[in-house]
Protein backbone atom coordinates (compact mmCIF):
# COMPACT_ATOMS: atom_id res chain seq x y z
CA UNK A 1 0.00 0.00 0.00
CA UNK A 2 1.77 3.15 -1.21
CA UNK A 3 1.47 6.17 1.11
CA UNK A 4 4.18 8.68 0.08
CA UNK A 5 6.99 9.14 -2.41
CA UNK A 6 10.51 8.25 -1.32
CA UNK A 7 13.34 10.77 -1.06
CA UNK A 8 15.49 10.17 -4.16
CA UNK A 9 19.23 10.41 -3.38
CA UNK A 10 21.72 10.46 -6.25
CA UNK A 11 25.29 9.54 -5.28
CA UNK A 12 27.93 10.13 -7.92
CA UNK A 13 30.48 7.41 -8.57
CA UNK A 14 33.11 8.88 -6.24
CA UNK A 15 30.71 8.72 -3.29
CA UNK A 16 29.67 5.15 -4.04
CA UNK A 17 33.25 4.03 -4.62
CA UNK A 18 34.50 5.50 -1.34
CA UNK A 19 31.57 4.06 0.62
CA UNK A 20 32.27 0.64 -0.92
CA UNK A 21 35.94 0.88 0.08
CA UNK A 22 34.87 0.89 3.73
CA UNK A 23 34.27 -2.86 3.46
CA UNK A 24 37.72 -3.59 2.00
CA UNK A 25 40.56 -4.10 4.48
CA UNK A 26 43.25 -2.76 2.15
CA UNK A 27 41.31 0.39 1.30
CA UNK A 28 39.15 1.42 4.25
CA UNK A 29 41.95 3.42 5.93
CA UNK A 30 42.09 5.74 2.91
CA UNK A 31 38.45 6.75 3.21
CA UNK A 32 36.87 9.35 5.48
CA UNK A 33 35.24 7.46 8.39
CA UNK A 34 32.26 9.82 8.27
CA UNK A 35 31.18 8.15 5.03
CA UNK A 36 30.15 5.13 7.11
CA UNK A 37 27.68 7.43 8.90
CA UNK A 38 26.44 8.76 5.56
CA UNK A 39 25.85 5.21 4.34
CA UNK A 40 24.12 4.24 7.60
CA UNK A 41 21.84 7.30 7.41
CA UNK A 42 20.79 6.44 3.85
CA UNK A 43 20.42 2.72 4.61
CA UNK A 44 18.19 3.43 7.61
CA UNK A 45 15.84 5.46 5.40
CA UNK A 46 15.91 2.79 2.69
CA UNK A 47 14.99 0.09 5.24
CA UNK A 48 12.08 2.22 6.41
CA UNK A 49 10.82 2.63 2.81
CA UNK A 50 11.54 6.38 2.95
CA UNK A 51 14.73 6.77 0.84
CA UNK A 52 16.05 5.44 -2.45
CA UNK A 53 19.52 5.79 -4.00
CA UNK A 54 19.08 4.60 -7.61
CA UNK A 55 21.86 3.52 -9.94
CA UNK A 56 22.25 4.88 -13.46
CA UNK A 57 24.11 4.46 -16.74
CA UNK A 58 27.12 6.44 -15.52
CA UNK A 59 27.50 4.09 -12.54
CA UNK A 60 27.49 1.05 -14.83
CA UNK A 61 29.99 2.64 -17.23
CA UNK A 62 32.42 3.82 -14.56
CA UNK A 63 32.18 0.62 -12.51
CA UNK A 64 32.89 -1.44 -15.64
CA UNK A 65 35.99 0.68 -16.29
CA UNK A 66 37.38 -0.07 -12.81
CA UNK A 67 40.45 -2.29 -12.52
CA UNK A 68 39.87 -3.77 -9.05
CA UNK A 69 37.49 -6.80 -9.07
CA UNK A 70 37.02 -6.67 -5.27
CA UNK A 71 36.03 -3.00 -5.39
CA UNK A 72 33.63 -3.67 -8.27
CA UNK A 73 31.90 -6.39 -6.24
CA UNK A 74 31.69 -4.07 -3.23
CA UNK A 75 30.17 -1.27 -5.33
CA UNK A 76 27.48 -3.57 -6.73
CA UNK A 77 26.77 -4.85 -3.22
CA UNK A 78 26.35 -1.39 -1.72
CA UNK A 79 24.16 -0.27 -4.62
CA UNK A 80 21.96 -3.28 -3.92
CA UNK A 81 21.58 -2.19 -0.29
CA UNK A 82 20.53 1.34 -1.26
CA UNK A 83 18.83 1.07 -4.62
CA UNK A 84 17.23 -1.89 -6.40
CA UNK A 85 15.86 0.69 -8.84
CA UNK A 86 17.63 2.05 -11.92
CA UNK A 87 17.35 5.36 -13.71
CA UNK A 88 16.52 5.11 -17.39
CA UNK A 89 19.25 5.43 -19.99
CA UNK A 90 20.18 9.10 -20.66
CA UNK A 91 18.80 9.11 -24.20
CA UNK A 92 15.50 7.66 -22.99
CA UNK A 93 15.09 10.46 -20.45
CA UNK A 94 16.02 13.10 -23.04
CA UNK A 95 13.49 11.67 -25.50
CA UNK A 96 10.77 11.59 -22.87
CA UNK A 97 11.40 15.19 -21.81
CA UNK A 98 11.41 16.44 -25.41
CA UNK A 99 8.22 14.59 -26.40
CA UNK A 100 6.35 15.73 -23.26
CA UNK A 101 7.41 19.34 -23.81
CA UNK A 102 6.51 19.25 -27.53
CA UNK A 103 3.03 17.89 -26.85
CA UNK A 104 2.45 20.40 -24.08
CA UNK A 105 3.55 23.28 -26.34
CA UNK A 106 1.14 22.16 -29.05
CA UNK A 107 -1.61 21.56 -26.45
CA UNK A 108 -1.94 17.91 -27.44
CA UNK A 109 -3.41 15.71 -24.75
CA UNK A 110 -0.91 13.08 -23.64
CA UNK A 111 -1.52 9.46 -22.81
CA UNK A 112 -1.91 9.05 -19.07
CA UNK A 113 0.90 7.13 -17.43
CA UNK A 114 2.72 7.13 -14.14
CA UNK A 115 5.11 10.09 -13.93
CA UNK A 116 7.99 7.95 -12.72
CA UNK A 117 8.24 6.17 -16.10
CA UNK A 118 10.03 9.17 -17.66
CA UNK A 119 13.07 8.64 -15.44
CA UNK A 120 13.02 5.20 -13.81
CA UNK A 121 13.06 1.62 -15.06
CA UNK A 122 11.05 0.47 -12.06
CA UNK A 123 8.64 2.31 -9.79
CA UNK A 124 10.97 4.06 -7.30
CA UNK A 125 8.31 3.78 -4.62
CA UNK A 126 8.01 0.01 -4.86
CA UNK A 127 8.88 -2.15 -1.88
CA UNK A 128 12.50 -3.19 -1.37
CA UNK A 129 13.17 -6.86 -2.08
CA UNK A 130 15.50 -9.34 -0.38
CA UNK A 131 17.93 -9.18 -3.28
CA UNK A 132 18.82 -7.36 -6.48
CA UNK A 133 19.96 -8.99 -9.72
CA UNK A 134 22.71 -7.04 -11.49
CA UNK A 135 23.56 -7.22 -15.17
CA UNK A 136 27.28 -6.45 -15.40
CA UNK A 137 28.99 -5.68 -18.66
CA UNK A 138 32.69 -5.36 -19.48
CA UNK A 139 34.46 -2.09 -20.16
CA UNK A 140 33.71 -1.17 -23.76
CA UNK A 141 35.04 2.38 -23.37
CA UNK A 142 31.47 3.70 -23.37
CA UNK A 143 30.99 7.36 -22.54
CA UNK A 144 34.47 8.41 -23.68
CA UNK A 145 34.97 11.42 -25.93
CA UNK A 146 37.15 11.15 -29.01
CA UNK A 147 40.66 12.60 -28.91
CA UNK A 148 39.63 15.23 -31.48
CA UNK A 149 36.62 16.30 -29.38
CA UNK A 150 38.75 16.64 -26.26
CA UNK A 151 41.32 18.77 -28.07
CA UNK A 152 38.60 21.02 -29.54
CA UNK A 153 36.96 21.52 -26.13
CA UNK A 154 40.30 22.32 -24.49
CA UNK A 155 40.92 25.02 -27.10
CA UNK A 156 37.54 26.57 -26.32
CA UNK A 157 38.26 26.59 -22.58
CA UNK A 158 41.79 27.99 -23.02
CA UNK A 159 40.58 30.71 -25.39
CA UNK A 160 38.75 32.55 -22.62
CA UNK A 161 35.38 32.17 -24.32
CA UNK A 162 32.53 34.43 -23.16
CA UNK A 163 29.97 32.45 -21.13
CA UNK A 164 26.89 34.11 -22.64
CA UNK A 165 28.18 33.65 -26.19
CA UNK A 166 29.02 30.01 -25.46
CA UNK A 167 25.50 29.49 -24.11
CA UNK A 168 23.99 30.85 -27.32
CA UNK A 169 26.28 28.57 -29.33
CA UNK A 170 25.22 25.56 -27.22
CA UNK A 171 21.54 26.38 -27.64
CA UNK A 172 21.84 26.84 -31.38
CA UNK A 173 23.78 23.59 -31.76
CA UNK A 174 21.14 21.80 -29.65
CA UNK A 175 18.32 23.23 -31.76
CA UNK A 176 20.04 22.12 -34.94
CA UNK A 177 20.54 18.63 -33.48
CA UNK A 178 16.88 18.22 -32.51
CA UNK A 179 15.66 19.45 -35.90
CA UNK A 180 17.72 16.66 -37.44
CA UNK A 181 16.17 14.16 -35.00
CA UNK A 182 12.70 15.16 -36.20
CA UNK A 183 13.47 13.26 -39.42
CA UNK A 184 14.93 10.20 -37.67
CA UNK A 185 14.20 9.47 -33.99
CA UNK A 186 10.95 11.42 -33.74
CA UNK A 187 9.17 10.59 -36.99
CA UNK A 188 6.91 8.17 -35.12
CA UNK A 189 5.88 10.92 -32.66
CA UNK A 190 4.97 13.29 -35.48
CA UNK A 191 2.95 10.58 -37.25
CA UNK A 192 1.19 9.38 -34.11
CA UNK A 193 -0.02 12.87 -33.15
CA UNK A 194 -0.36 14.23 -36.71
CA UNK A 195 2.23 16.97 -36.08
CA UNK A 196 3.68 18.86 -39.03
CA UNK A 197 7.47 19.21 -39.12
CA UNK A 198 7.06 23.00 -39.31
CA UNK A 199 5.11 22.98 -36.03
CA UNK A 200 7.76 20.88 -34.32
CA UNK A 201 10.50 23.19 -35.62
CA UNK A 202 8.55 26.18 -34.32
CA UNK A 203 8.66 24.58 -30.85
CA UNK A 204 12.42 23.93 -31.14
CA UNK A 205 12.94 27.63 -31.98
CA UNK A 206 10.84 28.73 -28.98
CA UNK A 207 11.88 29.75 -25.47
CA UNK A 208 9.95 26.74 -24.11
CA UNK A 209 12.43 24.41 -25.83
CA UNK A 210 15.32 25.92 -23.82
CA UNK A 211 13.41 25.14 -20.61
CA UNK A 212 13.37 21.38 -21.19
CA UNK A 213 15.17 20.33 -17.97
CA UNK A 214 18.17 18.49 -19.44
CA UNK A 215 18.73 21.23 -22.06
CA UNK A 216 18.25 24.00 -19.51
CA UNK A 217 20.79 22.53 -17.08
CA UNK A 218 23.33 21.21 -19.57
CA UNK A 219 23.69 24.31 -21.76
CA UNK A 220 24.05 26.73 -18.85
CA UNK A 221 26.30 24.45 -16.79
CA UNK A 222 28.53 23.44 -19.68
CA UNK A 223 28.88 27.05 -20.86
CA UNK A 224 29.96 28.20 -17.42
CA UNK A 225 32.43 25.32 -17.20
CA UNK A 226 33.97 26.05 -20.61
CA UNK A 227 34.27 29.74 -19.74
CA UNK A 228 36.29 28.85 -16.62
CA UNK A 229 39.83 28.94 -18.03
CA UNK A 230 41.24 28.44 -14.49
CA UNK A 231 39.77 24.92 -14.41
CA UNK A 232 42.67 22.46 -14.60
CA UNK A 233 40.74 19.21 -14.67
CA UNK A 234 40.29 17.58 -18.09
CA UNK A 235 37.16 18.52 -20.00
CA UNK A 236 36.17 14.88 -20.55
CA UNK A 237 35.49 14.26 -16.87
CA UNK A 238 33.59 17.54 -16.55
CA UNK A 239 31.52 16.80 -19.65
CA UNK A 240 30.55 13.41 -18.24
CA UNK A 241 29.57 14.87 -14.86
CA UNK A 242 27.54 17.69 -16.44
CA UNK A 243 25.82 15.32 -18.86
CA UNK A 244 24.52 13.08 -16.11
CA UNK A 245 23.77 15.84 -13.60
CA UNK A 246 21.65 17.62 -16.23
CA UNK A 247 19.68 14.45 -16.93
CA UNK A 248 19.14 13.18 -13.38
CA UNK A 249 18.84 16.36 -11.29
CA UNK A 250 15.14 17.08 -12.04
CA UNK A 251 14.19 13.72 -10.54
CA UNK A 252 16.33 13.86 -7.39
CA UNK A 253 15.75 15.35 -3.94
CA UNK A 254 19.41 15.02 -2.93
CA UNK A 255 22.60 14.96 -5.04
CA UNK A 256 26.05 14.18 -3.65
CA UNK A 257 28.76 15.23 -6.08
CA UNK A 258 32.18 16.90 -6.10
CA UNK A 259 32.52 20.40 -4.67
CA UNK A 260 33.24 22.05 -8.04
CA UNK A 261 30.03 20.77 -9.65
CA UNK A 262 28.03 21.55 -6.51
CA UNK A 263 29.29 25.14 -6.59
CA UNK A 264 28.47 25.54 -10.30
CA UNK A 265 24.94 24.19 -9.84
CA UNK A 266 24.30 26.52 -6.91
CA UNK A 267 25.78 29.54 -8.71
CA UNK A 268 23.19 29.02 -11.46
CA UNK A 269 20.36 28.52 -8.96
CA UNK A 270 19.52 25.01 -10.13
CA UNK A 271 19.31 23.67 -6.57
CA UNK A 272 16.39 26.05 -5.90
CA UNK A 273 14.83 25.77 -9.37
CA UNK A 274 14.65 21.97 -9.18
CA UNK A 275 14.25 21.78 -5.38
CA UNK A 276 17.31 19.60 -4.88
CA UNK A 277 19.69 19.55 -1.90
CA UNK A 278 23.37 19.49 -2.92
CA UNK A 279 26.29 18.10 -0.89
CA UNK A 280 29.99 17.61 -1.57
CA UNK A 281 32.70 15.40 -0.07
CA UNK A 282 33.88 18.08 2.36
CA UNK A 283 33.66 17.03 6.02
CA UNK A 284 31.29 19.87 6.92
CA UNK A 285 29.08 19.02 3.93
CA UNK A 286 28.92 15.36 4.91
CA UNK A 287 27.85 16.32 8.43
CA UNK A 288 25.21 18.57 6.90
CA UNK A 289 24.03 15.73 4.69
CA UNK A 290 23.64 13.41 7.68
CA UNK A 291 21.66 16.09 9.57
CA UNK A 292 19.40 16.65 6.55
CA UNK A 293 18.78 12.92 6.07
CA UNK A 294 17.93 12.43 9.74
CA UNK A 295 15.34 15.22 9.52
CA UNK A 296 13.95 13.68 6.33
CA UNK A 297 13.54 10.34 8.08
CA UNK A 298 11.62 11.98 10.90
CA UNK A 299 9.19 13.85 8.65
CA UNK A 300 8.67 11.21 5.94
CA UNK A 301 6.07 8.48 6.06
CA UNK A 302 6.99 5.10 4.51
CA UNK A 303 6.22 4.80 0.81
CA UNK A 304 4.87 1.32 1.50
CA UNK A 305 2.94 -0.12 4.40
CA UNK A 306 1.77 -3.67 4.81
CA UNK A 307 -1.98 -4.15 4.83
CA UNK A 308 -1.41 -6.63 7.63
CA UNK A 309 1.28 -9.13 8.56
CA UNK A 310 1.63 -12.87 9.12
CA UNK A 311 3.95 -14.35 11.74
CA UNK A 312 4.56 -18.08 11.50
CA UNK A 313 6.08 -19.95 14.43
CA UNK A 314 8.46 -22.49 12.92
CA UNK A 315 9.26 -25.88 14.47
CA UNK A 316 12.91 -26.61 15.25
CA UNK A 317 13.34 -29.87 13.31
CA UNK A 318 11.03 -30.11 10.29
CA UNK A 319 12.98 -29.08 7.19
CA UNK A 320 11.17 -31.33 4.72
CA UNK A 321 7.76 -30.40 6.07
CA UNK A 322 8.79 -26.74 6.10
CA UNK A 323 9.45 -26.82 2.36
CA UNK A 324 5.84 -27.75 1.67
CA UNK A 325 4.65 -25.13 4.16
CA UNK A 326 6.83 -22.37 2.69
CA UNK A 327 5.59 -23.07 -0.82
CA UNK A 328 2.00 -23.01 0.37
CA UNK A 329 2.54 -19.76 2.27
CA UNK A 330 4.16 -18.13 -0.77
CA UNK A 331 1.25 -19.22 -2.95
CA UNK A 332 -1.20 -17.69 -0.46
CA UNK A 333 0.68 -14.39 -0.43
CA UNK A 334 0.96 -14.29 -4.23
CA UNK A 335 -2.71 -15.12 -4.77
CA UNK A 336 -3.75 -12.32 -2.44
CA UNK A 337 -1.38 -9.63 -3.73
CA UNK A 338 -1.45 -10.53 -7.41
CA UNK A 339 -4.98 -11.67 -8.23
CA UNK A 340 -8.59 -10.78 -7.48
CA UNK A 341 -9.42 -7.29 -6.27
CA UNK A 342 -5.73 -6.41 -5.76
CA UNK A 343 -4.32 -7.68 -9.05
CA UNK A 344 -3.34 -4.20 -10.35
CA UNK A 345 -2.65 -2.45 -7.05
CA UNK A 346 0.44 -1.99 -4.89
CA UNK A 347 -0.72 -4.10 -1.94
CA UNK A 348 1.73 -5.77 0.44
CA UNK A 349 1.56 -8.25 3.28
CA UNK A 350 4.62 -8.74 5.48
CA UNK A 351 5.46 -12.41 6.15
CA UNK A 352 7.75 -13.26 9.07
CA UNK A 353 9.06 -16.63 10.22
CA UNK A 354 9.83 -17.05 13.92
CA UNK A 355 12.62 -19.43 14.97
CA UNK A 356 13.65 -20.38 18.50
CA UNK A 357 17.24 -21.24 17.56
CA UNK A 358 19.67 -19.80 15.07
CA UNK A 359 21.34 -22.13 12.59
CA UNK A 360 23.78 -20.87 9.99
CA UNK A 361 22.83 -22.76 6.83
CA UNK A 362 25.30 -22.43 3.99
CA UNK A 363 23.82 -22.77 0.52
CA UNK A 364 25.60 -24.98 -2.04
CA UNK A 365 28.24 -23.51 -4.33
CA UNK A 366 27.06 -22.37 -7.76
CA UNK A 367 29.20 -25.03 -9.45
CA UNK A 368 27.36 -27.77 -7.57
CA UNK A 369 23.97 -26.30 -8.49
CA UNK A 370 24.96 -26.12 -12.18
CA UNK A 371 26.14 -29.73 -12.12
CA UNK A 372 23.47 -31.36 -9.96
CA UNK A 373 20.49 -29.02 -10.20
CA UNK A 374 17.90 -29.52 -7.42
CA UNK A 375 19.85 -32.55 -6.11
CA UNK A 376 22.54 -30.17 -4.87
CA UNK A 377 20.23 -28.96 -2.08
CA UNK A 378 19.62 -30.70 1.23
CA UNK A 379 16.15 -30.20 2.79
CA UNK A 380 17.56 -27.53 5.11
CA UNK A 381 19.18 -25.72 2.21
CA UNK A 382 15.95 -25.85 0.21
CA UNK A 383 14.06 -24.32 3.12
CA UNK A 384 16.69 -21.56 3.46
CA UNK A 385 16.58 -20.87 -0.27
CA UNK A 386 12.78 -20.62 -0.29
CA UNK A 387 12.74 -18.22 2.67
CA UNK A 388 15.16 -15.91 0.88
CA UNK A 389 13.64 -16.27 -2.58
CA UNK A 390 10.07 -15.66 -1.44
CA UNK A 391 11.04 -12.48 0.41
CA UNK A 392 10.07 -13.80 3.84
CA UNK A 393 11.90 -12.27 6.78
CA UNK A 394 13.40 -14.31 9.62
CA UNK A 395 12.98 -13.40 13.28
CA UNK A 396 14.80 -15.21 16.10
CA UNK A 397 13.28 -15.60 19.56
CA UNK A 398 16.30 -16.94 21.41
CA UNK A 399 15.15 -15.51 24.76
CA UNK A 400 11.65 -17.00 24.61
CA UNK A 401 9.92 -13.61 24.59
CA UNK A 402 6.10 -13.43 24.54
CA UNK A 403 4.67 -13.34 21.04
CA UNK A 404 3.25 -9.83 21.60
CA UNK A 405 6.73 -8.51 22.37
CA UNK A 406 8.12 -10.07 19.21
CA UNK A 407 5.37 -8.40 17.15
CA UNK A 408 6.06 -4.99 18.71
CA UNK A 409 9.67 -5.24 17.52
CA UNK A 410 8.57 -5.54 13.88
CA UNK A 411 8.73 -2.08 12.20
CA UNK A 412 5.27 -0.53 12.04
CA UNK A 413 5.22 -0.14 8.25
CA UNK A 414 5.98 -3.86 7.85
CA UNK A 415 3.62 -4.99 10.60
CA UNK A 416 0.49 -3.30 9.30
CA UNK A 417 -2.80 -2.99 11.12
CA UNK A 418 -2.71 -6.45 12.71
CA UNK A 419 -0.71 -9.70 12.77
CA UNK A 420 -2.00 -13.21 12.09
CA UNK A 421 -0.26 -16.01 13.99
CA UNK A 422 0.43 -19.29 12.15
CA UNK A 423 2.50 -22.35 12.87
CA UNK A 424 4.22 -24.46 10.23
CA UNK A 425 1.80 -27.31 10.83
CA UNK A 426 -1.27 -25.14 10.21
CA UNK A 427 -3.77 -26.85 7.93
CA UNK A 428 -4.88 -23.75 6.05
CA UNK A 429 -5.99 -24.20 2.43
CA UNK A 430 -6.13 -28.00 2.70
CA UNK A 431 -9.73 -27.67 1.52
CA UNK A 432 -8.70 -25.64 -1.56
CA UNK A 433 -7.56 -26.68 -5.01
CA UNK A 434 -3.78 -27.25 -5.29
CA UNK A 435 -3.00 -23.89 -6.87
CA UNK A 436 -5.54 -21.77 -5.02
CA UNK A 437 -5.64 -20.14 -1.60
CA UNK A 438 -8.08 -18.50 0.78
CA UNK A 439 -5.73 -17.88 3.73
CA UNK A 440 -5.05 -14.16 3.34
CA UNK A 441 -8.68 -13.36 2.48
CA UNK A 442 -9.70 -15.16 5.67
CA UNK A 443 -7.23 -13.00 7.63
CA UNK A 444 -8.29 -9.78 5.89
CA UNK A 445 -11.97 -10.42 6.63
CA UNK A 446 -11.24 -11.05 10.31
CA UNK A 447 -9.17 -7.86 10.64
CA UNK A 448 -11.82 -5.75 8.89
CA UNK A 449 -14.34 -7.03 11.44
CA UNK A 450 -11.91 -6.77 14.40
CA UNK A 451 -12.24 -10.49 15.18
CA UNK A 452 -9.89 -12.33 17.52
CA UNK A 453 -9.82 -15.41 15.25
CA UNK A 454 -10.49 -15.83 11.55
CA UNK A 455 -13.79 -17.44 10.57
CA UNK A 456 -12.55 -20.15 8.19
CA UNK A 457 -9.24 -21.35 9.62
CA UNK A 458 -9.49 -20.10 13.24
CA UNK A 459 -6.18 -18.24 13.02
CA UNK A 460 -5.40 -15.92 15.90
CA UNK A 461 -5.18 -12.19 15.17
CA UNK A 462 -3.18 -9.82 17.37
CA UNK A 463 -3.89 -6.08 17.26
CA UNK A 464 -1.17 -3.72 18.57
Amino acid sequence: MSTENKTIIYLDQNFISDIAKLSLEDKKDRVKPILQKVFSAIKAGVDEEKFLAPDGWIHAVETAAGKDPALKDAIYSYQGYLGQTSLNQPWEIKNSQFINALLEYLKIKQDEQEMWRSAFRENPNRRMENFKIDVRFPDFGLGSLSKESIEALLKIRESGVNEKKQYQDEIEATRKHYKTLLHTDYTWVLRKHNIAVDSAEEFIDSHEFTQIPNIDIFCLLWSRNLADNTRKRGVEGDFSDIEFLSIYMPYCDVIATDNYMKTLLQSLGFDKKYNCQLFSMKESELNGMITFLEKERERRQPANKSLFSVLSVMAEEKPAYSIKFLKKLNLAQGKFQGTGKYWNKEIYVGVFLLYTKKDEIKLPESEAVLELGPRAFTPNQWAEFLVFGHGFKKIYNLDQKPIEEIIREIPTHLRGSATAILSDDSNFDDDMREYDSYLFYDIEEAIENKLEYTKKYKIRIIYL
